[in-house]
């Protein structure tokens, strides 16, 4: 078990406080984790060789709207990870399992409703969406950080489009198609919290729910 931290869904939900919960299940979203201390590779997953418990923190979309909130997003991880105690040595193993950014999720269902009838304004709104999520993303670090994540935001767009062009023969939507299509906003979310933590002197990582 671990605790969860809900940041709730707003700037000033994440400037000013935080609900502290005990929480068991398994997470279906992306998430990113951060420690202080040097990532350790084992068996193909990464951990943090620490004996203090994980912190795992929720954010919302509308407290990951803009490069700015991303910023203060991942400030806050790192202090929260830094942070000790009485009873507390070392760093504290912290994840963060991000929402899609604010609107990014609506983009996306536009995506999955518009190709039923109209797959050019189906590419448009597809294109809308994944080029506004690199527009962060080049706000929060450089290009060599950057250019690797660019590129899979560009093949999951190609991803999506051969999902979505057999809705035109179909003529309606699978509940699987849409959550499979809107997940692509938590999984670039994630990878964009993840950007501008590598400009940072800490340790951090981001997964994939589909991997886990």
């Amino acid at each position: 078990s671990f605790k969860l931290r809900d940041w709730g869904s707003s700037e000033a939900a994440v400037a000013s406080h935080t609900r502290l919960y005990s929480y068991t299940p398994p997470l279906r979203a992306s998430a990113v984790q951060v420690n202080g201390d040097p990532l350790v590779q084992q068996q193909k997953r990464t951990c943090f060789p620490t004996n203090n418990a994980w912190e795992v923190h929720k954010f919302g979309g509308a407290s990951l709207a803009t490069a700015e909130l991303y910023k203060t997003v991942g400030d806050l991880l790192i202090s929260e990870a830094a942070r000790g105690g009485e009873q507390v040595v070392g760093a504290i193993p912290t994840m963060a399992v991000v929402s899609a950014r604010g609107g990014m999720t609506d983009l996306l269902v536009q995506v999955v409703d518009s190709a039923l009838n109209n797959l050019q304004a189906a590419e448009t709104a597809l294109g809308e969406a994944v080029e506004s999520q690199i527009a962060v993303l080049r706000e929060l670090a450089p290009p060599d950080i950057t250019g690797a994540i660019e590129t899979s935001f560009r093949q999951d767009a190609q991803d999506i489009l051969s999902v979505v062009r057999s809705l035109r023969m179909l003529q309606s939507v699978p509940a699987v198609t849409m959550e499979v299509v809107t997940g692509f906003g938590e999984i670039w979310s994630a990878q964009t919290l993840y950007a501008y933590l590598q400009t940072k002197t800490t340790a951090c990582q981001w997964i994939d729910a589909r991997d886990v």
